[in-house]
């Protein structure tokens, strides 16, 4: 009678959740969530029957619930199932072990969705030991879900300027990354690529340039076999690349490599620039400055002079696009092109005009000072 009694309570619990997976579906969560609640009543009454059968059933109800309540917007009674789900998940065998990571990584998604960044990660971190403590061939299984923490924990950590953190999601998605891109397929190879990118700019970031360097050329190596086979979609990355690999370069004194990467970058952001001048120019402007930077630190006066001039010209054209976006750098780079190359003093006086106007925003009233210290310093009247 005993086993009779609990079959047929299952039964019934498992009608309630049949028909609450239909009421879902047509996005009738109220009613959903009171049916799904009343198959977890019938399943808790018949756990003390058999845990280790009703205990995965809970469970799994749990989940249905928080999903019900995510799809409902009721985040905060998601998270609750959600928790309640891992708490059952973590008495149970083994074999449920997978099933409970899975619960981890969509609570933690819960979590990110609703910026509760510190609880995300978490909760990624847990999923994420139990799915590297797994089997090579049920890890294959989990893999995509693997990647997919990793990403998002990158985006986390990144957000927070957590670098040692960071750099771990990174390198635990490019292992993935490179175990799926194969040489018949060029599937994987735009987001190894990019992820190689994001690396890079890691280690820009904190200066370590070496690791940024090598990084950087692996990613460009992808970007241009990728950008020969759709041409234009890469283009603003590979410029920017180029573009810090020739500050790394200058950095090391490794001028001719810094002048050929500040060409290229140069080649990019032009094209680009004449089909969207507002955008690019920018970018255009400030290789100009470096290209500048770069030719003073050899001694090369004239060529500093002219790459100076170039960028301070770029800024004066976007001047009348934007103006009070441009004028206080347009400013600074002629104050720049005074200290830096030697250009004559009058020039100061079209930076001071502009920064009489715009004195109050800021830095506005440093510059001007700085135009006054000048001054006084070559004894020119103002």
């Amino acid at each position: 009678m005993e086993y009779i009694k609990k079959d047929l309570g299952e039964q019934i619990a498992e009608g309630l959740c049949s028909s609450a997976e239909g009421y879902r579906r047509k996005n009738n969560f109220v009613m959903a969530e009171k049916l799904y609640l009343e198959a977890l009543k019938w399943r808790e009454e018949l756990l003390l029957r058999d845990k280790e059968y009703y205990l995965p059933l809970i469970a799994k109800t749990l989940d249905a619930l928080a999903l019900v309540a995510k799809e409902s917007n009721t985040y905060a009674l998601s998270v609750k199932y959600y928790k309640k789900s891992i708490a059952v998940r973590k008495l149970l065998s083994g074999k449920q072990r997978i099933k409970l990571a899975m619960s981890y990584a969509d609570l933690a998604d819960l979590c990110r969705r609703e910026d509760d960044y510190e609880e995300a990660k978490e909760f990624y971190s847990e999923a994420l030991t139990i799915f590297i403590g797994l089997a090579p061939e049920d890890f294959n299984a989990v893999q995509m879900k693997v990647l997919n923490i990793y990403n998002h924990l990158g985006v986390i950590c990144n957000a927070d300027n957590q670098y040692e953190e960071t750099k771990d999601a990174y390198m635990g998605a490019l292992t993935l990354y490179k175990g799926l891109v194969h040489d018949e397929s060029d599937e994987y190879r735009e987001e190894l690529a990019l992820k190689l990118f994001e690396l890079g700019t890691l280690y820009f970031k904190h200066q370590r340039l070496n690791r940024s360097k090598e990084v950087y050329l692996f990613s460009l190596e992808l970007l241009l076999y990728l950008d020969d086979l759709e041409p234009n979609r890469y283009t603003d990355i590979c410029a920017m690349i180029f573009h810090r690999l020739g500050t790394i370069y200058t950095s090391q004194l490794e001028y001719a490599d810094a002048l050929a990467s500040y060409r290229t970058s140069l080649k990019y952001y032009v094209g680009m620039a004449e089909e969207n001048p507002l955008q690019y120019g920018p970018y255009v402007a400030r290789v100009f400055a470096d290209l500048a930077a770069l030719h003073k630190k050899q001694n090369k006066m004239e060529e500093a002079q002219y790459f100076h001039l170039k960028a301070v010209d770029i800024y004066l054209n976007l001047m009348h696009y934007n103006e009070s976006a441009y004028a206080l750098i347009l400013a600074s780079t002629i104050i720049d092109g005074v200290i830096e190359y030697g250009q004559h003093t009058l020039s100061l006086y079209q930076a001071e005009l502009i920064l009489e106007e715009y004195y109050e925003e800021k830095n506005g009233d440093v510059l001007l000072e700085k135009i006054h210290s000048i001054r006084e310093e070559t004894g020119v009247l103002s």
